[in-house]
């Protein structure tokens, strides 16, 4: 299957991107998995697909920082903060 579409920008992209993720997190917690550890769990995979898919770590890195600055991390971080996965 070849994806020639890039979707960043299309509404029904987003809409279904943000569905599909609170839906994945309520089955989650319907089986008492913390949303930090899946959370943590899923940015593992993505990024080890990411890599067999011979996507550079350079490329890879740039998305983390776009994801970074997207969620506004920089301004809110803690220094104190709790270790995510247990």
């Amino acid at each position: 299957m070849s994806d020639g579409n890039i979707h960043n920008e299309d509404p029904g992209f987003e809409e279904f991107v943000e569905r599909e993720l609170l839906r994945l997190g309520e089955r989650a917690q319907e089986q008492d998995i913390c949303i930090d550890c899946l959370t943590d769990r899923i940015i593992v995979e993505l990024v080890a697909g990411l890599t067999r898919g011979g996507i550079s770590a350079r490329d890879i890195l740039s998305m983390v920082l776009d994801g970074i600055d997207l969620a506004g991390a920089s301004a809110n971080e803690d220094d104190d903060a709790p270790r995510r996965m247990h």
